[in-house]
């Protein structure tokens, strides 16, 4: 994961020739081992390369770059053609296998990148949540709490520094009658 991630920080031009050089050296070892070996899956590699890297359509025109090269090493190495229909038929089923892996990468890829907007948006939100929890040394008298470093502080104070919570004063109509005896009654 980590080359994938050195790669991703790279310019387009230079992801496009990793995947061409690796597709020609692909195609060497295709034409060295002969046609009856199947190394079909390793063309796998630069596909999903520009797949995830670069995008959609990057993969499925290597995709049909790697079928071409398979063709070609193929030809190369000594394969006979005794029916073109079943040739034809075998490089629309290594493109369409192609194809479908492009598709499949693609999406991942899409996944992928939601998720980390989505975890990013998730720790940003996380970092903004301030809780309170735990015992608060709190003055009988006063009401003022001891912070930790042995501070005392108005509650507000307090509360507004640890939350988002924000205050603002008022009387309850208790504190009113015992404050202010008969202001506000009607005579």
């Amino acid at each position: 994961m980590y080359l994938i991630d050195y790669l991703a920080k790279k310019p387009t031009p230079l992801i496009w020739a990793i995947a061409l050089l690796l597709n020609l050296l692909i195609g060497v070892i295709d034409y060295l081992t002969g046609y009856e070996t199947g190394v079909e899956v390793f063309y796998l590699m630069p596909i999903g390369l520009l797949s995830w890297l670069v995008n959609r359509r990057a993969g499925i025109i290597m995709s049909v770059i790697s079928t071409a090269t398979i063709m070609t090493s193929n030809l190369f190495a000594g394969k006979v053609i005794q029916n073109y229909l079943i040739e034809y038929w075998n490089i629309l089923v290594y493109c369409g296998f192609f194809i479908v892996v492009v598709d499949l990468i693609s999406e991942e890829k899409i996944i992928s990148d939601n998720n980390k907007i989505l975890i990013g948006k998730l720790q940003k939100s996380l970092d903004e949540i301030k809780t309170l929890s735990g015992l608060l040394p709190m003055c009988s008298a006063c009401k003022k709490i001891r912070d930790d470093d042995g501070y005392w502080k108005q509650i507000e104070h307090y509360i507004s520094e640890y939350t988002e919570a924000k205050f603002s004063h008022s009387i309850c109509p208790d504190c009113k009658e015992k404050l202010y005896p008969g202001f506000g009654k009607n005579k």
